[in-house]
């Protein structure tokens, strides 16, 4: 397959080698910010950390040898299992074994190290991007404005999700460089770590007008997904197609859809109160594998704050049948209006797609892919504050500097409305809760508004050249 022409890349004159003065500010960047994030580690920590709140009691199950999709359903596809039993046997290797308490500590801390280290390579992937798009300062400046935005760093201290952008992100920069086929394999690896990043897929489809390579990449995708599930798919099937099958029942949350539904929840997965009183009982037919409450009756009540809510979610990754997830509608018309959504949004996509040649140039791959990532957040029933890291990366590519970082900004503070004003102060609160529906119906509208206002001005970007 004959390579892009250099001419595509970028509207302007990219210098090579890079003047001395950028080289130099691309070096203080860096070191500004990884040293303002690895202080960050060890001076501050979030009020909200799911590392700590949810991956810290498997990390002790690991330690008693259970592992998930051995032992369990996991709430994160494999790929993500990989990273938390690697980052836990890490940190046990770092720090020595202790009191739960400080093992969690060492093993928070050496997650938030490595995320560290992934999004270094997100800025690096940013940089690189925009580049192609328009030269190596405004590049330079979008890096600017990710380091500074408060969302990247709560999200990089608090959650396990800058490695699959890394890969998403990765993946856009192959289909810029027209590499479909090594495009489709890491997006298909950050498949296997989080669903969204199959969103790149039609931008790779797009590099080539031939079907043969097309059906080339769409092989090594699922090929590359396969071999990560891989080790799970003889031996322990059932444990991962529970994981799949949560994902499709689990009720709405966090979205329009969440507020049609009359869902106010913030995307727990556990029983809730009458199911956990008779969950261990087989006549309640949630099929708890036998071995689950003697091993969770161990837990520390350390590890999950003595909240019986946080053991009750633990205790769901061992049942074998769902069924107290309560993912019948609230709303008797739900379906039709979800189904019928979807519907026309797939009806626009194809024929967006139609009406696109063939084969685009790489700058119009980089839309497409930022394009339908959007539409995918936009259409998902379910939305976690730690999402927006796969928006503002894009928004920063595509867009010139001063419009993606106001798109950027203004989905920060929506964000943080979220998290931690609504989750952790107001929302928990029993005596806020007028004030708490307010402020979800405010958010997730503002939310939802932002995201078709840069769909709306994606849109025409896909027709240029």
């Amino acid at each position: 397959m004959s390579p892009t022409p250099r001419q595509h890349y970028t509207t302007e004159r990219v210098e090579v080698p890079l003047p001395r003065e950028t080289r130099r500010e691309l070096w203080l960047l860096a070191g500004l910010f990884v040293t303002a994030r690895l202080m960050s580690i060890w001076w501050f920590q979030p009020i909200h950390n799911d590392v700590r709140l949810f991956f810290a009691p498997f990390g002790w199950l690991q330690g008693q040898g259970v592992f998930p999709f051995i032992d369990y359903w996991f709430e994160y596809l494999p790929v993500q299992a990989y990273l938390m039993v690697a980052l836990r046997g890490l940190a046990v290797a770092l720090c020595g074994h202790g009191d739960p308490v400080s093992e969690a500590g060492c093993f928070v801390r050496t997650v938030q190290t490595a995320s560290v280290v992934w999004e270094l390579g997100i800025l690096h992937l940013v940089y690189t991007t925009a580049r192609m798009l328009r030269g190596p300062k405004p590049a330079l400046r979008a890096c600017w404005v990710y380091v500074a935005l408060f969302s990247t760093a709560f999200v990089s201290l608090s959650y396990l999700e800058t490695f699959p952008v890394f890969l998403m992100l990765a993946s856009v920069l192959l289909a810029a460089y027209s590499s479909p086929v090594w495009g489709a394999v890491v997006a298909g690896g950050g498949f296997m770590a989080k669903l969204f990043p199959v969103a790149v897929l039609p931008a790779l489809l797009k590099c080539d007008a031939r079907w043969r390579w097309r059906f080339i990449a769409i092989g090594a995708f699922g090929l590359a997904a396969g071999a990560l599930a891989a080790p799970f798919l003889f031996t322990r099937r059932p444990w991962l197609a529970l994981s799949f099958e949560v994902t499709a029942r689990r009720p709405p949350w966090g979205t329009v859809w969440a507020l049609l539904d009359e869902r106010r929840e913030f995307g727990h997965i556990g029983p809730s109160k009458p199911d956990w009183q008779r969950f261990y009982d087989p006549a309640a037919g949630f099929g708890v594998a036998p071995y689950a409450q003697e091993l969770l009756d161990k837990l520390p009540p350390e590890l999950v704050y003595g909240d019986e809510r946080l053991k009750s979610y633990v205790a769901a990754h061992f049942a074998t049948k769902p069924t107290f997830l309560d993912w019948t509608p609230k709303w008797a018309g739900y379906w039709w209006v979800y189904g019928g959504v979807g519907v026309v949004l797939g009806l626009f996509y194809l024929v967006t797609l139609a009406r696109l040649p063939s084969a685009l140039p790489p700058r119009r791959r980089l839309y497409l892919a930022a394009f339908t990532m959007v539409l995918l957040f936009l259409y998902s029933k379910g939305w976690s504050p730690q999402f927006v890291l796969y928006i503002i990366p894009l928004v920063l590519i595509t867009f010139p500097v001063a419009e993606g970082g106001l798109w950027a900004l203004l989905l920060t503070v929506v964000t943080f409305l979220e998290m931690p004003v609504w989750a952790a102060f107001v929302n928990p609160r029993p005596g806020l809760a007028v004030a708490s529906s307010l402020l979800l119906h405010a958010v997730v509208i503002a939310r939802t508004a932002l995201l078709i206002a840069i769909a709306v001005r994606l849109y025409p970007r896909l027709s240029r050249d």
